[in-house]
């Protein structure tokens, strides 16, 4: 029930929400007011990206591509088409992550004066095309676990197949998984390009479908497929060898692309990916021909059993193990788990896992006596094996949510400073605030000339003021730290737009001062 109230909350959310790749800083900076227009503007991500689309709409509502883009590691560097005029401009711009996935948001600034109305910008909910990229992703994630991971139970642990039915039933799996992925890649199309269903047919979207990680992700995840088939029609050592390539495909496809994947350290994350992968697909595919071969009652069946029975603890500690190592990467911090969507498809998934591990058990004390004959215990572990397989499809449909929900170190890692781009006739500097909420903040300083040089100056003073709630300005001498750098600390001791102003002693018969408006939160 949990998961269900999850992904219709999803389904609910602007597209716009949804990110892995974030804005952690950009000139302007947001709801900033600037004395004239800037040249340039410039979106630093927690990541490098690739553009896909960049918008400037200005109050009148009329928007305008941006196609000049120069991208220096993580930043991007934007020249408009046109000189911008006064009055209010919101930057819209679409990205592709590391992790495959496209982000997307906007921010608003103005041009000679604040408060002017903003221009209008409609904002799609595309629930249809997040509801056929779930189940998509679910389609896939049984393909891969049950069909591959079939093919190998099959090749490596099953004695002897008594019927057809296990091998049929995986290779269905995989086809389904097959034509998953197909359709998958035009979805990740639609999604990068921000286009509705109906446009599924255009060769832009598929295009767009298999570029950056995703599309090496979809690449491989059709090489394990095809694998697993092959491994399913033949017997001895080709099945053994096709199936285990296709395994450990398995794993390689799932850390291709992704946010887990994705984050940092790379070397544990994907590791984690990968083993999570295999282990996850040796569990699950086995329940399909482990039910069949139950079902049969055969001294064949017996001996299958016995031998995954023996097998399987080293699964479930490779997925405890890998699957902790990535909770604590994407989570960050305890509170996460009850705090973000992320964490709330967390911990679904865990209840749904617990119960999982708890029929495990429980299969484990069947097992003895299902070998020694019982036929009570036989009934009852293949009636297990069907909820395993049940809690299985439940617990993948949770996990396909991720897609849409960004890492709590996502969502953090620009949430805490505010930067700002200050620029006069003589100076400029790039400004950040550290935290970028109310109470004690850091705020670093790099000063350029006009021609974006180091400014050397002998002095900086640092005021900040906020006037509408009775705080009178407060100025600090700032330290220097090498060639136009400087740093100061301060107190901003409420939220608010406050006045930053900046007094450069270039020497001591010139001094340089610029002032701007600053958002504490």
């Amino acid at each position: 029930m949990r998961a269900a109230l999850v992904l219709l909350w999803l389904a609910a959310l602007p597209s716009a929400a949804l990110a892995h790749a974030t804005l952690v800083a950009s000139t302007p900076a947001n709801d900033a007011v600037l004395a004239t227009a800037p040249a340039t503007l410039a979106l630093t991500f927690n990541e490098p990206v690739d553009p896909l689309a960049l918008r400037i709409v200005d109050a009148s509502g009329r928007a305008t591509s941006i196609t000049q883009i120069e991208q220096e590691g993580n930043r991007l560097i934007l020249t408009p088409p046109a000189a911008l005029g006064e009055g209010a401009h919101v930057l819209s711009w679409r990205v592709m992550s590391t992790d495959g996935h496209p982000a997307s948001g906007s921010l608003t600034f103005w041009i000679g004066s604040g408060g002017i109305a903003l221009p209008e910008i409609a904002v799609s909910v595309p629930a249809p095309r997040r509801a056929a990229i779930w189940i998509a992703r679910l389609a896939i994630y049984l393909g891969l676990l049950v069909g591959v991971g079939g093919a190998f139970f099959r090749a490596w642990v099953e004695v002897s197949a008594s019927t057809r039915a296990p091998a049929l039933g995986c290779a269905v799996a995989s086809l389904i998984g097959l034509a998953s992925v197909v359709v998958s890649v035009g979805l990740q199309g639609l999604d990068v390009t921000d286009l509705p269903l109906r446009d599924l047919g255009r060769g832009v979207v598929w295009t767009a479908g298999v570029q950056g990680s995703f599309g090496w992700s979809a690449g491989i995840a059709v090489a394990a497929l095809l694998l697993g088939l092959a491994a399913i029609r033949f017997d001895g050592t080709p099945a053994r060898a096709l199936s285990l390539t296709g395994l450990i495909g398995v794993g390689a496809a799932l850390a291709a692309s992704g946010h887990a994947a994705a984050a940092s350290p790379r070397y544990l994350t994907v590791a984690s990916v990968f083993l999570h992968g295999v282990g996850v697909a040796f569990w699950i595919g086995a329940l399909l021909p482990l039910g069949f071969a139950l079902r049969a009652g055969t001294d064949q069946a017996m001996a299958s059993l016995t031998r995954f029975s023996s097998a399987i603890p080293f699964a479930v500690a490779a997925l405890l193990v890998s699957g902790t190592a990535l909770a604590v990467v994407q989570l960050e911090t305890l509170t996460a788990l009850w705090s973000t969507s992320y964490g709330w498809v967390l911990c679904a998934k865990l209840a749904l896992v617990l119960l999982l591990f708890a029929l495990a058990l429980w299969n484990r004390r069947l097992t003895p006596r299902v070998i020694e004959g019982s036929a009570p215990a036989g009934r009852a572990l293949r009636r297990s094996i069907g909820v395993e397989l049940a809690l299985v499809v439940a617990i993948l449909g949770v996990v396909a949510l991720w897609r849409f929900t960004p890492p709590p170190r996502a969502l953090t890692a620009g949430a805490d400073n505010f930067f700002t781009h200050l620029h006069a006739e003589r100076a400029m500097a790039n400004v950040t605030i550290i935290p970028g909420h109310a109470g004690p903040i850091e705020i670093t300083i790099q000063l350029e000339t006009p021609d974006e040089a180091p400014l050397v100056a002998q002095a900086l003073t640092v005021t900040l003021s906020n006037p509408t709630v009775g705080i009178e300005p407060a100025t600090v001498e700032a330290q220097g730290l090498g060639p136009g750098q400087w740093r100061v600390r301060m107190a901003a001791p409420v939220p608010g737009r406050w006045t930053l102003e900046l007094g450069i002693l270039i020497s001591d018969f010139d001094q340089v001062t610029i002032e701007a408006p600053i958002l504490i939160r």
